[in-house]
């Protein structure tokens, strides 16, 4: 910027930027915001002697609007996503998350143009297929809905291609015979690359779409050459070349709108892409608090913030990214056949989930149902403490699946008849997950569940990029106090070992259900089946006296998530909102 100014004479200027930088001098980076404008200094002559830079710090200002935007965003969230109903429909149209996969991380964002929010001809894929993965870019000329119709027709026909397991090159070949027949696909350009996950070998053709951008590990960025296959019905065919991914190197799959940005060449713009990239895998550029993201979400979410934020797009930006890793390994545990078992279990399972990648929802809802598998082995195949006895097992496959099992050795002990608040610990496991499967023999019982694992892609419909979030971390201690009479806010996980402090406390507060009590849930990390029954059994009580008895969870946690499961009424939307800043 510095050198424009002073190598035109024109003055350039910014709003809001980011920095982050050791403001104090104590050795800590801080995050600050700043309006600016860089104007040429001249001499007496007239002529450019240097630059000159005023400035603003206006970090005051960016927090408190933060901080309001933060407040106003759910109630805000349906109707931003209803605003636009071409928008709406381009979103349903595009794939809505990434898979987690052993042999590569993905992620993926998708930025509606600023000036033109009809829906346009943009779309992804990422298809994991066992021992590869299928990435695909592509762009159809235009916007609208009859854009998105074509988009959404064409996208379908390539994905069945290669789920079908045809080659890259025959593939096209079938979407190109297909396109005679979509309105309005002629010239639309699509690059599709397929990584070997065994061998880092990457086949990909760019049909008319600009090449990927490979990255490599020690932060050398450079464009793959053009395959030469032309857009769709030019007729080329579809030649495809040959490169390699070492373990961390990252490819790059997007449209023209990242690189043909307003007020930039385009050979400027695309030399500017892959030097920003290069310098934020290598530590030159990019926020230093937001190291603890995912490498690839850094590259993804950082190039297009840096990239973007002085120039805007006028076009859809679509960036798709993978970076090969070595497959993590999966997750054995041996556990004492105790009552803290699943304690231990749901700890530990939680970082590993963690370390793959998987999506909070994800982890929520298989560490949910992994506690409540292994708490049934304790309950049932044992009875009684019994050293080593249960085992838990889980490892990711190259579909995207992950498949777990706790296995016990015991011999199954149902429960004496008359017990209440039995029976809903597998019916929820099961409802959770993708699948589920209880197997019992006479060496023992092993529950089993298949998950298929994914995480969001970032759909932005208006002007801002998005930002990548770091996962907060979860503090599963348990913890249930009195906040008011007739409120309990209780937070943690709720099973087996803690379910009945919760009923004893919601008991006395209650007086066995006379008094009308609310039950704050919204930092419950794990409500288990025993914790819904002390719930469940706390509202008969309230019920039976004609007292009022809420629960409090917000939509989206795991609190919420459970009771609407079995269908206990929960209260959330604006009074989980007043709970929050109550």
């Amino acid at each position: 910027m510095f050198d424009r100014v002073y190598e035109t004479g024109e003055p350039q200027s910014g709003t809001e930027w980011r920095v982050q930088a050791d403001f104090e001098g104590a050795g800590r980076a801080q995050e600050h915001f700043f309006d600016f404008i860089v104007t040429p200094r001249r001499a007496v002559d007239g002529s450019i002697e240097g630059v000159q830079l005023a400035f603003v710090d206006v970090t005051s200002r960016v927090r408190a609007r933060i901080a309001a935007e933060a407040r106003l965003e759910e109630m805000s969230e349906r109707y931003r996503n209803a605003r636009d109903s071409a928008t709406v429909m381009q979103q349903a149209l595009l794939a809505p998350s990434v898979p987690i996969i052993p042999g590569a991380d993905v992620t993926a964002q998708y930025l509606v143009a600023a000036q033109d929010t009809a829906a346009g001809g943009d779309w992804f894929d990422a298809i994991p297929l066992g021992d590869r993965l299928a990435l695909v870019v592509g762009d159809v000329v235009g916007h609208g809905v009859k854009a998105a119709a074509a988009m959404s027709q064409l996208r379908t026909a390539l994905r069945m291609q290669i789920v079908a397991g045809y080659p890259i090159a025959e593939a096209l070949e079938a979407v190109d015979r297909f396109r005679k027949h979509v309105p309005g696909s002629n010239t639309a350009t699509i690059c599709v690359g397929s990584l070997d996950f065994g061998t880092g070998e990457f086949r990909y053709c760019t049909a008319g779409h600009p090449p990927p951008l490979l990255v490599t590990a020690d932060a050398t960025a450079r464009y793959l050459v053009p395959s030469g296959a032309g857009p769709l019905g030019s007729g080329t065919g579809f030649p495809v070349r040959t490169e390699f991914l070492d373990v961390g190197d990252s490819v790059l799959l997007y449209t023209d709108g990242l690189i043909e940005r307003p007020g930039r060449p385009l050979g400027a713009s695309t030399a500017e892409f892959a030097e920003l990239t290069a310098d934020i895998v290598g530590g030159q550029r990019g926020f230093v608090i937001e190291s603890s993201l995912r490498p690839i979400d850094r590259i993804c979410s950082e190039t297009l913030e840096l990239l973007l934020r002085s120039t805007g797009y006028s076009d859809d930006v679509t960036l798709l990214a993978a970076q090969r890793r070595t497959p993590p390994a999966p997750l054995h545990l041996t556990l004492d056949a105790t009552i803290r078992a699943a304690r231990t279990a749901r700890s530990r399972l939680r970082q590993w989930l963690s370390e793959i990648g998987a999506d909070s929802d994800d982890i929520s809802d298989v560490v949910h149902a992994i506690s409540e598998f292994v708490e049934n082995a304790v309950e049932h195949g044992y009875g009684t403490e019994v050293p080593d006895g249960v085992v838990v097992e889980a490892t990711l496959s190259g579909d995207g699946n992950l498949r777990a099992s706790v296995s016990d050795h015991g011999r199954w002990k149902d429960h004496r008849e008359g017990e209440t608040g039995r029976g809903r610990g597998l019916a929820m496991a099961e409802a959770l997950v993708s699948e589920a499967h209880i197997s019992r023999g006479a060496d023992g019982t092993t529950a089993s569940l298949t998950h298929r694992l994914s995480r969001p892609a970032t759909f932005v419909a208006d002007s801002a990029v998005a930002r990548a979030t770091s996962r907060r971390s979860v503090n599963a201690e348990f913890a249930s106090e009195v906040s008011e009479p007739g409120r309990i806010v209780v937070s943690g996980d709720v099973d087996s070992t803690t379910a009945s402090i919760l009923d004893r406390q919601i008991a006395v507060e209650s007086r066995s259900g006379v008094v009308p009590l609310t039950v704050d849930l919204t930092a419950v990390t794990h409500l288990g089946s025993a914790g819904v029954s002390a719930l469940a059994a706390a509202r008969e009580r309230a019920h039976r006296q004609g007292s009022e008895y809420a629960l409090v969870a917000p939509p989206g946690s795991p609190a919420h998530h459970v009771l609407s499961l079995v269908q206990l009424p929960v209260v959330g939307g604006l009074t989980e909102n007043l709970v929050a800043e109550g």
